[in-house]
């Protein structure tokens, strides 16, 4: 199924180079780029893996404007940043399940995978920082306090986000302002904004191919943000632009933002 999604990605990448908006003025210095999971994959410093202080800490080295990252709870209630419930696709330990295995044991197993005050330490008020809630406070009664511990020193809005796919994951989060809060669709873009609209979230993102025109006028009209991905394109990035989406989320950051600097040269 990723693989799947990957493709149709790059697919829509190129067929939606035939939108006039690719090839229209737009301020694209004010739309903000963001590492999806950081600056992974093969790059100029090697092999990079996903989430991890090497692949955020390459975002900074080019000052990149923000990171997305994924929050889990180890065992004993630890925020560690991982994507996957197990550690199996990227460290080839899928019996090493994150929310079964206390933090000291992961750290020990895998000490690749930060721990979110780290990211705090390291990254915070230099980065802005998207932090994607994998797992919901009803299931979870740490997560919500034990986060806001983390982001303590920060500022809502201004140094970091949340995101979930799950509008509900953050309503937990009621120290919070709503506009801090980011509603992510997949393929269900209608259903997420319409539920991100009843629940006074500030801003939805989702496919750049399926947030249509209309639905990100329905949202701007709302006083919502925006945030569209997976943009690998200086075209594409330019067309987010000039439709005044906020953020643009890649796989690709560096790639996209050399490609971005030659094309505005």
């Amino acid at each position: 199924m990723a693989d799947t999604t990957h493709y149709l990605n790059k697919l829509a990448n190129y067929l939606w180079l035939m939108s006039p908006g690719c090839y229209k003025p737009a301020n694209i210095e004010g739309t903000r780029l963001v590492a999806h999971r950081g600056a992974h994959g093969r790059t100029e410093a090697g092999v990079i893996v996903e989430n991890t202080l090497p692949a955020f800490d390459l975002c900074l080295q080019n000052q990149i404007w923000g990171i997305e990252l994924d929050i889990q709870l180890t065992l004993d209630g630890e925020p560690v940043i991982a994507h996957d419930a197990d550690c199996g696709r990227l460290y080839g330990r899928p019996d090493l399940v994150i929310g079964e295995t206390r933090f000291e044991q992961l750290r020990k197993a895998v000490p690749e995978i930060p721990h979110l005050d780290e990211i705090i330490s390291r990254y915070g008020n230099k980065m802005h920082l998207m932090l994607e809630i994998k797992e919901s406070w009803r299931e979870k009664p740490l997560l919500v306090s034990r986060v806001q511990q983390s982001l303590n020193s920060l500022e809502p809005i201004r140094d970091y986000h949340l995101l979930s796919l799950e509008p509900d994951h953050l309503s937990g989060f009621t120290a919070l302002p709503p506009a801090a809060f980011i509603d992510v669709a997949l393929t269900n873009t209608k259903s997420i904004i319409k539920q991100n609209l009843q629940l006074g979230h500030g801003a939805v993102a989702g496919s750049f191919a399926l947030l249509t025109p209309a639905l990100v006028q329905e949202l701007k009209a709302a006083g919502r943000r925006v945030g569209t991905g997976q943009v690998e394109h200086p075209l594409i990035a330019n067309r987010e632009a000039h439709r005044d989406i906020d953020w643009i989320f890649t796989d690709n950051i560096l790639s996209l933002q050399k490609a971005i600097a030659r094309q505005n040269k």
